[in-house]
């Protein structure tokens, strides 16, 4: 510790080589970051992970819209009930009307399951959201079709050696996205 504390005097009294080294210890560091976040994308506690065992990959889709912390299309098994759902959209929002919903139900293929706020009103930016690219997580990957934490993390890896996503067509750049997937995901992706 102390000998970063001197590499950092050194940068701010203007010493190159000391400059230098700082730079390579951050590349180093962010890069060992992104490859133990990437490492870690798949492991979760609690009531999400619950929820995984019954929300997987399969030809059952369900999306949910309003006052939940991702809304998005999520793949269920057919046995999967509403509040399995909800858990793997991320939850309610603070503002959800919990009531508006029966979480005891089963869910059926395609059905839009809307989540209104305590004041009955579904925010309309919330049923049209399409998630971004540029900001997701592994975890809200995971949420789209096809799309494991192996593949969550190449999309991740792939945004961290080239930039931003300029294009939902990026995606095809990634290693395991091939026409198949992509014409299942690009509709509900943005750059």
């Amino acid at each position: 510790m102390e000998s970063f504390k001197k590499l950092l005097v050194a940068v701010r009294t203007g010493d190159r080589a000391a400059l230098r080294r700082l730079a390579v210890f951050l590349v180093v560091g962010v890069t060992a970051l992104i490859l133990l976040l990437s490492s870690l994308g798949g492991q979760e506690t609690g009531a999400i992970a619950k929820s995984r065992t019954k929300v997987t990959q399969s030809a059952l889709f369900v999306a949910v819209v309003g006052s939940v912390v991702r809304p998005g299309v999520y793949p269920v098994d057919s046995a999967t009930r509403l509040f399995e759902v909800i858990s793997a959209a991320g939850g309610f929002t603070k503002d959800a009307d919990q009531g508006s919903v029966n979480l005891a139900r089963l869910v059926t293929d395609g059905e839009q399951i809307i989540v209104s706020n305590s004041l009955g009103v579904v925010a309309k930016t919330s049923a049209s959201k399409l998630l971004s690219l540029n900001s997701a997580t592994v975890a809200d990957l995971e949420t789209l079709p096809g799309v494991g934490p192996t593949l969550a993390g190449r999309i991740i890896d792939w945004k961290a050696a080239n930039g931003n996503f300029s294009s939902v067509e990026d995606l095809l750049k990634v290693s395991g996205i091939g026409d198949k997937l992509f014409a299942r995901i690009r509709t509900m992706v943005r750059p």
